[in-house]
């Protein structure tokens, strides 16, 4: 009898699998930017054109890969919408502006004055390559 026992306990022993999880971050799909200020001249400025200051773009040939890219402004409002409080401006990138690396961006609605210095995300698609 304690044979049989010992026979139907090693029978029962099942191997669980274990599995691991990536606990790393998903990957980031944009890049960091500043709103520095609408582009102006001396006595005027242009409310529909933004000036972005990307991460790491120093000069026209390398800000020259963000022509195209789609830009948003994010922020929170007070009141629920959609189920939630975050709003987004979504904008795309128009040219370069200067010599060290400043895009234009253009919105479908204009930013807020109160946006300039905030951070925006500039999203690594539409891809041309």
């Amino acid at each position: 009898m304690k044979g049989q026992a010992d026979q139907k306990k090693e029978a029962t022993k099942t191997v669980k699998k274990v599995r691991t999880t990536n606990k790393s971050a998903p990957v980031r799909l944009w890049v960091k930017a500043a709103f520095t200020g609408f582009r102006r001249s001396k006595v005027q400025q242009n409310e529909n054109q933004a000036l972005l200051k990307i991460q790491h773009v120093e000069d026209v040939a390398s800000s020259r890969f963000y022509w195209g890219k789609r830009v948003a402004y994010i922020y929170k409002a007070h009141t629920l919408k959609s189920n939630t409080k975050f709003r987004t401006i979504w904008g795309r990138i128009s040219r370069s502006h200067g010599a060290n690396g400043v895009v234009i961006a253009r919105f479908g609605r204009n930013l807020p004055p109160r946006a300039i210095g905030s951070t925006l995300r500039v999203f690594l698609y539409p891809n041309r390559a």
